[in-house]
Formats: C-alpha cells, sequence, structure tokens
C-alpha cells in the first residue's frame, strides 16, 4: 500500500468510478476492494500516521478531505445595522420565572395561611427578578452620562 499518496480515492479495478479508498466494498458496484474490513482500517490508520496533521480528521469512508468554512455571524452587530435592539443576556428571567411559580402555587386552593406565605414570597422574587432586570442589568449595560449633560426642556 502506497501510504505516500495523499488521495482518499481509488479507481475501482472492477467498474472503474472512484471510490473511498479505504472501505471494504466500491461503493458503486460492491467489488472486494480490501479482504477485510480489519485489514482497510489498519491500512488506513497506517496511512494516517504518515502525515498525521491534515490527515487526523478524515475517517476511512470519506471520498475529501474536510473543507473548514468560518461560518460565524455577528448577529449583535447585524442587528445594530437593521436597527433592531436585542436585550443583553440575562439572568434574571429565571427568578422572575420562579417567583411566578410561587404565586401559581399560591393560587392552588388550600388553607389561607400557606397561600398567603407563598403568595408573599412569590410576590417578593417577582418583584425583585423585575428591578434586577429592569434596574440593575440596564444601568450597568446602558450607563447614564453625567448630570451636566442632560437636557431640560
Amino acid at each position: 500500500m502506497d501510504v505516500s499518496n495523499p488521495s482518499l480515492v481509488v479507481e475501482c479495478p472492477h467498474c472503474g468510478l472512484m471510490t473511498a479508498r479505504f472501505v471494504d466494498h466500491c461503493r458503486n458496484c460492491g467489488y472486494k476492494l480490501w479482504p477485510s474490513g480489519v485489514m482497510a482500517s489498519a491500512a488506513f490508520k497506517a496511512w494516517q500516521a504518515v502525515d498525521p496533521e491534515p490527515r487526523s480528521e478524515v475517517s476511512r469512508f470519506d471520498t475529501d478531505y474536510p473543507v473548514h468554512i468560518d461560518d460565524v455571524v455577528d448577529y449583535e452587530a447585524r442587528a445594530h445595522k437593521l436597527g433592531i435592539h436585542i436585550s443583553p443576556p440575562s439572568n434574571w428571567p429565571f427568578t422572575i420565572c420562579f417567583g411566578l411559580f410561587f404565586l401559581a402555587l399560591a393560587a392552588i386552593p388550600i388553607a389561607a395561611t400557606p397561600r398567603i406565605v407563598l403568595a408573599v414570597i412569590g410576590g417578593v422574587i417577582f418583584l425583585w427578578g423585575v428591578v434586577g432586570w429592569v434596574v440593575i442589568d440596564d444601568t450597568r449595560m446602558f450607563p447614564t452620562e453625567g448630570a451636566e449633560s442632560e437636557v431640560h426642556h
């Protein structure tokens, strides 16, 4: 076996079409290319060991080397360009939902005292989440300029 050949395909001796080099059978006609899958796998590992840098990313079933495409999209910049405001990431919605959960538990028809306790706990957590999201996160993400820059009409 020629380990210096970088090609991943080989011409099938039976049908003449190109097929993966390290598979047992031709993908086109089923002609047996290797005596066994173990031998094909061992040949692939030997081929890969000769030049591990580019050959480490391929499998023995590939016919082409993988192509890496940088398809990272900056959605925040794209939204800003289109004039769309995207809220910054925040954990406060989870706190708000946790408070709403306790408020929902307070709606279950049980004794009055536990309902009031659940409603108070849920209300406090809910308001804490709303204040945290609207006031704390907003002022941290969008700080106001100095008082001298304010214009009063």
